[in-house]
């Protein structure tokens, strides 16, 4: 399998996001919010083109799997211009709020009139404008990766879940384990972070894993892992 590469994609955007997380940069949010800005009129289109269009619907479809009502409480992490939020409203997903770093693409996101609410933060870093078990279920997709949100940060997303509520999310395999052909992504730091977090909470009681599914049309076959879990 040939390695995937920074180069393989056309979008200069896509090229820097995919660098700084192989290089595993340490950036600040400043700059992370303003590279996000200048992405987001050309989001929506790159990243079906570039990544694939499956993911939103394994989410929406994921999220529907467990949740009876499609009147809870949701709040969709990283959300960049919307295209999780737009599958959860095909879904008939009704009360869907939005948070993420670029306000640029909230502003795109806003006119498609999918969120009830949109927040501007740096998500793992800022103060979150919640208040603990307010949301029913919560997603975070392709956002816990290195140089985005670091694994530590899942320890205060879980807390403005309610308990029976359902955390969401999903990372690239490559960064977690060595996968031939990706070894340029594996990132020892990232993974060891991760395992250590998400055993943890296992082990003190605070989520149970319900589901775990490759998503292997994303990025042309190299799979992206999405992990569904009940908040206890």
């Amino acid at each position: 399998m040939a390695s995937i590469g920074v180069g393989r994609f056309k979008d200069s955007h896509l090229q820097q996001v995919f660098h700084l997380m192989q290089q595993e940069k340490d950036v600040n949010s400043q700059d992370m919010a303003a590279l996000y800005d200048d992405w987001s009129t050309s989001y929506d289109q790159v990243i079906p083109e570039e990544i694939g269009s499956q993911r939103p619907l394994e989410v929406s479809s994921a999220l529907a799997e467990v949740c009876d009502s499609k009147d809870i409480k949701v709040l969709d992490c990283g959300s960049g211009t919307g295209l999780i939020g737009e599958a959860l409203k095909a879904k008939g997903f009704t009360n869907v709020s939005a948070a993420d770093i670029s306000q640029q693409s909230l502003d795109v996101a806003e006119k498609k009139g999918i969120y009830q609410k949109l927040f501007c933060f740096d998500i793992g870093k800022d103060k979150m404008p919640f208040n603990d078990h307010e949301f029913d279920a919560l997603t975070c997709i392709g956002c816990i990766v290195p140089a985005h949100i670091s694994p530590d940060a899942i320890r205060e997303l879980i807390k403005i879940v309610k308990p029976g509520g359902v955390f969401i999310f999903s990372s690239r395999e490559c960064f977690i384990e060595v996968i031939q052909g990706e070894e340029e992504f594996y990132s020892q730091k990232f993974s060891e972070k991760f395992h250590e977090v998400m055993e943890d909470l296992k082990n003190t009681k605070k989520l149970e894993l319900m589901s775990k599914k490759k998503l292997p049309e994303v990025v042309k076959n190299y799979p992206t892992i999405l992990y569904v879990y009940k908040v206890l």
